[in-house]
Order: C-alpha cells, then structure tokens, then sequence
C-alpha cells in the first residue's frame, strides 16, 4: 500500500479545514480582501499560509522517498512526523502567549522532515 498518497490526502484534509477557518473569519467579519485590521483573521490567513508555505514541497520529498529510494518505513515516519509537526504549529500560532512551545516544535519538526528526506535523497542518488 502507497504511504505518500494517504499522507498527502490526509494533509488535504487539514488543508481545507484551514480553508474553512479562514472562510469563516471573513463571512462573520464580512472582510473579503485581506485581513482588514482583525487580528483573528490575520492569525487564520498566516497558519492557513503556512501551512501550504511548507507542506507541498514536504509531500514532493515523501513521494520521492518512497517512490524512488524505495524506502517506505521512513516515508510513513517522516510523514507521521509531519501531521504532528503541522497540527502542533497550528495550535502554536492560534495561542501564542499559552503555546508557543507548540509552534516552536512544529517548525523544527518540520524542517527536520524535509531536511531528512532531502538529505537520505541526496545520500542515495548524489554521485560521489
């Protein structure tokens, strides 16, 4: 069973419910361009921003992991690794002042990801 495909349909799942924080920000504040001043909506749009900031070029390197180098026990733990990494940024950016930590987490965890499948791709297909 493919790993990156069911980690990159779970990360569209997350990817719209994000969508749909920020939807609802702007239908009950009725801002339509921009964050209009509201502190809430400018929160949602940066995490929603984020999000795809980030995670698209980590699903590349999965596919790439699994696909080319073959190696499917690391694929699903790096993209284990990745959901949590993304739903503690999440939590992190939505409370600062109480989580940070979470968000702190969340960016090292990722970059670690894509640092790792980078790297293993590097280590296997660089010729030296």
């Amino acid at each position: 069973m493919p790993v990156a495909p069911i980690f990159a349909a779970v990360f569209a799942l997350i990817y719209i419910i994000l969508s749909l924080g920020v939807i609802g920000h702007r239908k009950n504040k009725r801002i339509s361009r921009g964050d209009g001043d509201d502190r809430d909506l400018a929160v949602a749009i940066r995490v929603h921003a984020n999000f795809i900031e980030y995670v698209p070029l980590a699903i590349i390197l999965l596919w790439f992991l699994e696909t080319i180098a073959y190696e499917k026990t690391l694929t699903f733990i790096l993209a284990s690794v990745l959901v949590v990494a993304r739903l503690l940024h999440v939590a992190g950016m939505r409370n600062p002042k109480q989580y940070l930590i979470l968000r702190q987490i969340g960016v090292v965890a990722t970059l670690s990801v894509i640092l790792l499948a980078a790297g293993r791709l590097l280590w296997q297909y660089t010729p030296l």
